[in-house]
């Protein structure tokens, strides 16, 4: 079997080297709207981080491409790109998380950021590179400022810090604090620990009274026999 027929193209002998550039682009791409959707993602500690969601608009885009190159012959792209929106449901149904103990549903955010990344790495794949890295502004604007504007209208603009008090035991009470505030999704930034080398570590607390997930950390965090003060 002839080189040229192993690769199911009839190249004339010359490589396309212009259709190789211009893929490589559109994954490239593709990779750096993940990454920046990504990094937001990770930094506020979500199960979607930065390899799920570039994987996401990655195969996307790729996708998209295939349905594009199967369209001359026998394919309709818009089919295949309507299975990705579907397909990707499975990705966010994944990330949504339901305590019916604590009344409360998690990972919407999550499924919907999965959701609109698949989105944003179909765009890449039609080739509409500045829409892309538009759309991507307009998801991480949206994520980063809404989040403030969100804390202000429904939780109330005053945040109080609280101290928590606690024994060491030797590492060991810090971990069951942060199991704790996993439990009640508490997110990285609301949160630090300090004094880790001192007798009375402690934990600085940013809490709002108006959310749920607060009153409910504080009053399970109340009931350990390690700790040693609350303020």
């Amino acid at each position: 079997m002839h080189l040229i027929e192993l690769f199911g193209q009839n190249f004339s002998g010359v490589f396309p080297w212009d259709e190789l550039i211009y893929f490589c682009g559109v994954a490239s791409v593709a990779v750096i709207c993940g990454i920046i959707i990504g990094l937001e993602r990770e930094s506020k500690g979500k199960p979607a981080g930065l390899r799920t969601l570039v994987l996401i608009s990655l195969g996307s885009a790729l996708y998209v491409r295939v349905s594009l190159m199967m369209s001359s012959d026998h394919g309709d792209p818009a089919r295949v790109a309507a299975q990705i929106v579907s397909g990707i449901g499975f990705l966010g149904a994944g990330a949504i998380l339901q305590n019916s103990e604590q009344g409360f549903i998690a990972g919407l955010t999550t499924a919907a950021s999965i959701w609109v990344t698949a989105a944003v790495g179909m765009i890449v794949g039609t080739g509409h590179f500045v829409m892309a890295i538009a759309a991507v502004s307009i998801v991480v604007v949206v994520l980063r400022l809404l989040t403030g504007v969100e804390g202000f209208l429904f939780y109330g603009s005053r945040v109080e810090v609280k101290k928590v008090y606690f024994e060491s035991n030797a590492g060991k009470t810090k971990w069951e604090v942060m199991g704790l505030l996993e439990e009640n999704l508490i997110r990285l930034d609301e949160y630090s620990f300090h004094g880790a080398q001192s007798d009375r570590p402690f934990l600085e607390f940013r809490y709002s009274h108006k959310n749920r997930n607060h009153r409910s950390f504080l009053a399970e965090i109340a009931c350990l026999p390690q700790v040693l003060e609350m303020n």
